[in-house]
């Protein structure tokens, strides 16, 4: 709240604010520091501060925009205006959240709230303007409208998350967020809730220690992604109406799932309860497999539904969604065709006025939370128009993922999704080439456990697919360059230099050396590509080239940059001396440390240190850390075994679980332990199902 008095008493200050509204306390924050800020008003005259370290305001001004502009689209849209005088944004150096929506005082770490206009990369930027929409929905979803108990956490998390897209999406269309929504959210959302061990929605909560636990994908990215199908089954109007009754019903208290469903029911005349409980209530989503029958210009259509799970084996609770349906034909590619809501098992519809020729395609726009196995026949008609990029963007993306997917659990075989990598090379598309480096990555892990022979001439093969990609690209970007066309660049490079190509890996060498010699600035889309081939390929001497900029950077992105890049390297000796400069001798903070992980993880060789490392370090790291409930610490844990793909490190896993953790450990870290030992076991199996089939592939391609 405002301050309404300073009083002096006994050379101490007296500072008292105003009352708040009626709230829940853990909204509640205090910020005392040498502190300086901008600041600028509402059209509701409400007044929004950035608050940074000394040095740092000017830094804050692209966040002071979004948040003034958040405050008066989301005071709009929700019908309520934001209720408070004051809205204050701080930006701290150390914060282990990202970010928390602490009424009228929202706290960020740095690196989440400041952006330099000569060194923050675009996704940078894009992802700021997220983060900061997220915590300001927080306003209104979590702060007005508070859920009752942490069962219902998705209410205020889904709907933060969903509400950011919309935001940012109508209010900095360069963005094109919606085209990221799909690889950052919708597929997140996928990979985790495949799991036998992944949870509802709905998920209740016995004791404050499972809290941390289920602030994960399942929470942000499937609620967001619910959130999404849901506005879209009822057209966006219909979806705010139902939202504004809710809010303006329950401001200033709490509510549960049911009120929202009641609200949203009451807006469209719907029963939303019974169709979106099968989405909250039970965990996973749905398989529809479809076949046609082709009668003149009339086209049948089969369906089935089951759940589908990663591993590729049967539900045995035959679990049952209603699944709102859409359907395209290649005449309209990008307009609905036909609606359907799947309530059963099995479902025939019968589409008119559709030419024989014409493929048929479900999930318009990627924007149902399923996943759809096709006919070979149905499958087959689509993947010309998908190479020729007559098929739209998210319809692409939506092909390529569930491809891949359903090669992954075995219902497809990987020589389908290595031909479809062949068709790519006249993709142009960020969305698209995301997802497709996704499977890339996958199959290239889990060779490296296999036979390094074949993994390259894997790369190889992937380089001979890129190299068009690449030449088109440039390394340069063009005056006025679209923003998707500048992640694409630095994606398709990437790639190129973990498939070890020299000519990518000397070109970047002489871009690095320029910048690191004269202190020119790199551009900040190509920065991270650049640095991690430093990291990867120029051993000891691209070590200390790193840490010195690190050290000076004084700028979050750039120090993030370096700390993913610094460990990339294979050599296990080298792999030490930079996780002992990072935590043991305390230079990069914790809330950092994931990335030191994360950058070692993309080969084998640090995937196995940093299994090791994790085991050895496990009291340091839950000292550092703060416990077992950290969510810093259960990342760590993830990424240190995930990526390994054998039964050996199962058992090591449990190994580790008996032997290095306390019980209480244990059972906090048990959700995290099991969804840990399904990943080791599925890329096991991705590798068992798969090896001989990339093998054959790759030799009669001549690799």
């Amino acid at each position: 709240m405002n301050v309404i008095s300073e009083t002096k008493v006994d050379n101490k200050k007296v500072v008292k604010f105003a009352t708040t509204p009626l709230m829940s306390t853990y909204l509640v924050a205090f910020a005392v520091g040498q502190l300086e800020y901008i600041e600028g008003k509402t059209n509701g005259d409400c007044l929004v501060r950035i608050y940074t370290v000394a040095g740092k305001k000017n830094q804050g001004e692209f966040s002071l925009e979004v948040g003034i502009k958040a405050l008066d689209w989301y005071s709009k849209w929700f019908g309520i205006d934001y209720p408070l005088p004051k809205c204050d944004l701080v930006a701290i150096p150390d914060f282990s959240m990202g970010a928390m929506e602490n009424w009228g005082l929202v706290t960020y770490r740095e690196v989440a709230l400041l952006v330099d206009p000569a060194k923050s990369s675009t996704r940078q930027k894009s992802r700021i303007a997220l983060v900061v929409a997220h915590e300001l929905a927080h306003l209104w979803f979590g702060d007005l409208v508070t859920m009752k108990w942490w069962t219902d956490l998705w209410l205020k998390e889904g709907f933060a998350s969903f509400m950011e897209y919309m935001f940012v999406g109508v209010n900095y269309p360069d963005f094109k967020i919606w085209l990221h929504f799909v690889n950052d959210e919708l597929a997140s959302g996928f990979d985790l809730d495949a799991l036998r061990s992944s949870h509802p929605i709905e998920v209740e909560i016995d004791n404050p220690n499972e809290m941390d636990e289920i602030y994960d994908n399942i929470t942000y990215a499937k609620s967001n992604s619910i959130n999404r199908m849901l506005c879209n089954y009822l057209g966006e109007e219909i979806f705010q109406k139902g939202l504004r009754i809710y809010l303006t019903r329950f401001q200033y208290s709490n509510a549960v799932t049911t009120d929202l469903w009641n609200a949203l029911s009451e807006a469209s005349g719907q029963d939303i309860e019974t169709l979106m409980s099968t989405w909250t209530k039970q965990m996973g989503y749905p398989l529809v497999s479809v076949s046609q029958e082709i009668n003149g210009k009339k086209r049948i259509i089969k369906m089935n539904q089951k759940r589908f799970l990663a591993d590729g084996t049967t539900d045995e609770k035959n679990s049952l969604w209603q699944i709102p349906i859409t359907i395209s034909v290649s005449s309209e590619p990008d307009k609905i065709k036909e609606r359907v809501l799947l309530k059963e098992f099995e479902h025939d519809v019968t589409i008119n006025d559709v030419d024989p020729k014409d493929w048929i395609k479900l999930n318009v726009g990627t924007t149902g939370f399923y996943r759809v196995l096709y006919s070979n026949d149905m499958l087959q008609a689509l993947l010309p128009d998908f190479a020729t990029k007559k098929i739209p963007v998210l319809d692409r993306f939506g092909i390529a993922n569930d491809i891949f997917a359903l090669v992954k659990s075995g219902r497809q075989s990987a020589k389908q999704f290595l031909s479809l990598l062949e068709s790519s090379s006249n993709e142009d598309d960020y969305t698209v080439w995301s997802t497709l480096d996704s499977g890339i990555s996958a199959l290239s892990n889990v060779l490296s456990h296999y036979d390094p022979i074949m993994r390259s001439k894997f790369n190889k093969f992937i380089v001979k697919i890129l190299i068009p990609v690449a030449n088109r690209l440039g390394w340069e970007a063009k005056p006025n360059e679209d923003s998707q066309i500048a992640l694409l660049r630095a994606l398709i490079l990437g790639r190129l230099g973990r498939c070890d190509h020299e000519e990518t890996i000397k070109a970047a060498r002489e871009k690095f050396l320029e910048h690191f010699r004269n202190k020119t600035e790199l551009h900040p889309d190509l920065r991270l590509t650049i640095y991690g081939m430093m990291g990867r390929h120029y051993g000891k001497e691209g070590f200390q080239e790193l840490k010195e900029i690190y050290e000076t950077a004084g700028f979050g992105e750039v120090e993030r940059n370096c700390i993913v890049a610094m460990p990339q390297t294979s050599d296990v000796d080298l792999l030490k001396e930079v996780f002992e400069y990072g935590i043991k001798n305390g230079k990069v903070r914790p809330q950092d440390i994931i990335y030191l992980f994360y950058g070692a993880c993309v080969n084998k060789s640090g995937q196995d240190f940093v299994w090791k490392y994790f085991k050895d370090s496990t009291k340091l790291l839950l000292q550092k850390f703060g416990g077992a409930n950290s969510s810093l610490f259960q990342h760590c844990y993830r990424t240190s075994a995930d990526c390994q793909c054998s039964s050996v490190m199962v058992k090591e896993v449990e190994d580790f679980v008996c032997s290095c953790l306390e019980a209480d450990e244990a059972r906090t870290l048990n959700r995290t332990t099991r969804q840990i030992m399904e990943s080791v076991h599925l890329n096991e199996q991705l590798l068992k199902r798969n090896a001989d089939v990339i093998n054959e592939y790759l030799a009669a391609a001549d690799f």
